[in-house]
């Protein structure tokens, strides 16, 4: 999932699928520093995942593992309409193999004054099963980046600055606000970017991802029928995208993660950057009836042709 992750950050983890290796580090010493705040509106909702990935190293056949890492996400709500959406997805370095640590952490907050974004991923640009065992390695060796986002969106622009920074040691994603101490610790200057917000654009993936989601849940109880093609535009840091539900249907008594859901809806979407021959794309299961109404109980994200993952509701997960 483009921007994310909130998908892209588990690209890397087939990497930990393939081998074997060090463990990180960890000394954590949590500090309040001044630094963004990862969410302001209040929390009404949260659901939480485990994660599964898989590699296909030969093109014949899939291997992977379960419960590699975990998910959150959590629904905001303030006052004037203001609403807000924050996910965490990582992998576990206790229950992941080779101990590999891939995460990434996205906050959309949007009221009436304009909207927030902050964005928090571990650099994963890996291509190639080898470039991901690669850079597993100099990582193993102290050469940890981590980016850090953070956008003011108005109705017509998006202001945007990255950090860039190489860390000491390794974070996991429970971590997340030790790390953030470290980033605004960074002295290099950060980079500057200026993106024209689409018509009628969204605040962010996360934003439209919902809100398609619920547009969907809404089409099926007012006609019974599943919804069909439907696009929104969002900006995310430099570029402007288009998410797209393509396709969907309706699923009785299906079964995903050894749950048994009677009423579910299932959707294939596309994340597309404007004037850029790119996409990616992914599928997301969500509750038709009662309290899963509109809530993803099951996604998977295939990335790269030799990476999948995975996400299924599992609300023991720890963080």
């Amino acid at each position: 999932m483009a921007g994310v992750l909130a998908v892209a950050c588990l690209a890397a983890l087939a990497a930990g699928v393939a081998g074997s290796g060090p463990a990180p580090q960890s000394d954590v010493r949590t500090t309040k520093a001044d630094r963004p705040e990862l969410g302001t509106l209040p929390v009404v909702a949260e659901h939480r995942y485990r994660i599964a990935a898989k590699i296909r190293p030969l093109l014949l056949f899939w291997v992977g593992k379960d419960d590699v890492g975990g998910a959150r996400i959590r629904w905001r709500k303030g006052d004037g309409g203001a609403r807000g959406y924050d996910a965490l997805i990582g992998s576990d370095p206790a229950r992941a193999p080779r101990k590999i640590n891939r995460w990434g952490f996205i906050l959309e907050e949007a009221g009436p004054a304009g909207a927030r974004i902050v964005g928090i991923m571990k650099s994963s640009d890996e291509q190639t099963l080898d470039e991901a065992t690669s850079r597993v390695a100099a990582e193993a060796k102290g050469s940890v980046v981590f980016k850090m986002i953070e956008s003011a969106v108005s109705r017509t622009e998006a202001v945007s600055k990255v950090t860039v920074s190489t860390v000491p040691r390794d974070y996991s994603y429970r971590e997340l606000d030790a790390l953030v101490d470290v980033l605004t610790k960074e002295t290099t200057p950060p980079k500057i970017q200026k993106t024209p917000v689409p018509p009628g654009g969204r605040t962010g993936l996360l934003s439209a991802i919902i809100e398609l989601l619920q547009d969907g849940v809404q089409t099926v109880k007012r006609t019974g029928k599943a919804p069909g093609r439907k696009g929104l535009g969002y900006v995310y840091y430099a570029k402007q995208y288009d998410l797209t539900r393509v396709s969907s249907n309706i699923e009785r008594n299906a079964t995903y993660g050894g749950v048994v859901y009677p009423s579910l809806l299932k959707s294939d979407f596309q994340v597309r950057a404007r004037a850029e021959s790119w996409s990616e794309s992914f599928t997301i299961v969500c509750g038709l009836d009662g309290p899963l109404a509109e809530i993803p109980v099951f996604l998977t994200y295939q990335p790269r042709w030799w990476f999948k993952a995975e996400m299924v509701l599992d609300e023991r997960q720890v963080f």
